[in-house]
């Protein structure tokens, strides 16, 4: 289950793109309903079948 890194909410995220592949990953880019913290999951499977998982916040503008 993804955990938001900001709050730490575990539940549905809004999905903000299409899911895109980066290297064996598949990445997509989510927005926490609860603190509104965008980021990116990272999942896939190596070439030698180890189940890959992580997520990156992302740095947003501040809107004024």
């Amino acid at each position: 289950m993804v955990r938001c890194p900001y709050c730490n909410f575990e539940g549905n995220f809004k999905e903000l793109r299409n899911p895109w592949k980066f290297r064996f990953y598949t990445v997509k880019r989510l927005e926490c309903p609860r603190c509104n913290g965008i980021f990116n999951h990272y999942y896939g499977v190596s070439s030698r079948g180890k189940n890959s998982e992580f997520v990156i916040r992302v740095k947003v503008p501040i809107k004024k």
